[in-house]
């Protein structure tokens, strides 16, 4: 036998376990890196799977390189040992944050087809939590870094790194609490992008555009203009969100205030009637699904009918109200109903021109 080999295998008996973790971590990389980039380029783009695998075998010649020069060969390299665990925690750390964010792409990105070539593409979400992601593997990274190298002094609270971290821990009511929160919206799932909302303690009724780390943008239905909110305040407040799994689909509503002289029926066939009329101005009410009419309030003036219809689009809630009441405004003196609230003086006069004249009894003079 060579006796370069029975030195190699000399050195192989001595090995320590960080030594041999640091050997299988090679060889399990360079086995599975052609899988690792298809995994990768088949939810992004193919054209990345090819660049992808290089890197990856760039990476894991390096690492083993280092590693036989340091433990097998033995070559006098200053620090060599420190290099190659250092070359091996830039390969998992490059491999972790890619591996992590083809996994949030697939569970948050957008799928999109273009020329009948269907891939997915990243959104909002889905940006956000590659970010948080990337800074935690790179803050662990360095931790890690740091004690390769034996370099604590830079953990110290007066290095450069001890008076960022102080001044993130002091800072950390301004912005610990909006960040926790963006990232617990965003990986709930029930407030996205596109959805309407509604924030009664806020008086904020709008559809979101986007969720970031610190904060969250709502544009106005009413006014048009964009609204700027912590997102700690979504946790807070009460949020009303416009969607719903079930198979009717959303349902919104709008009151009437009748006189107790009209018949139910009348009411009824009134607000149907109305419904109908608001169906044929706009595609955004479902005609396909039936409106309900119903008695909810008997109060002092008049009575409170509810007409509940089936919305197609969210987006157009308050344009369906608008059209809901001008239906009605217009088929008010076709049904001889009137719309606006009831008077209980102007009630009780006309009830009391239709009763009868009591008789007067003439006084007997004395």
């Amino acid at each position: 036998m060579p006796e370069w080999l029975d030195i190699v295998l000399e050195r192989l008996q001595v090995l320590e376990r960080w030594d041999y973790f640091t050997l299988a971590i090679n060889a399990v990389i360079f086995l599975t890196a052609p899988w690792l980039a298809t995994r990768y380029g088949t939810i992004k783009n193919e054209a990345s799977k090819n660049t992808r695998l290089r890197t990856l075998h760039c990476f894991n010649f390096i690492v083993f390189s280092s590693f036989l020069l340091a433990v097998i060969v033995k070559v006098p390299i200053p620090r060599a040992q420190e290099f190659s665990q250092t070359c091996l925690l830039v390969l998992m750390t490059y491999l972790l944050i890619h591996l992590v964010e083809a996994w949030l792409l697939s569970k948050y990105g957008a799928e999109i087809s273009v020329e009948d070539y269907s891939r997915r593409v990243e959104t909002q979400t889905s940006k956000t939590l590659e970010l948080v992601a990337f800074t935690i593997i790179i803050i662990i990274a360095g931790v890690v870094f740091i004690n390769i190298w034996g370099l604590n002094s830079l953990l110290e609270a007066t290095s450069v790194l001890g008076f960022i971290a102080l001044l993130l821990f002091f800072t950390r009511e301004h912005w610990v609490g909006d960040f926790l929160s963006g990232i617990m919206i965003i990986s709930s799932g029930r407030i996205e992008r596109g959805d309407v909302i509604n924030i009664p303690g806020e008086n904020i009724f709008g559809i979101v555009l986007q969720t970031r780390g610190m904060h969250s943008v709502i544009r106005d239905l009413i006014k048009g203009h964009d609204i700027i909110l912590p997102n700690s305040l979504l946790l807070k407040q009460r949020v009303d969100t416009l969607k719903t799994d079930l198979e009717r689909g959303v349902r919104d509503y709008v009151e009437f205030q009748l006189g107790y002289n009209v018949a139910a029926d009348d009411a009824r066939q009134f607000l149907k009637e109305t419904w109908e009329a608001a169906c044929e101005r706009t595609t955004a009410i479902d005609a396909d699904r039936d409106c309900r009419a119903a008695l909810k309030v008997c109060g002092d003036h008049g009575a409170t009918w509810r007409l509940t219809y089936t919305l197609k689009n969210t987006h157009a809630i308050l344009m369906c109200q608008d059209t809901i009441r001008e239906a009605a405004y217009r088929l008010q003196e076709k049904h001889c109903i009137s719309v606006s609230t009831p008077l209980t003086h102007v009630l009780m006069e006309s009830e009391a021109k239709k009763a009868p004249a009591k008789p007067t009894k003439n006084k007997v003079k004395k």
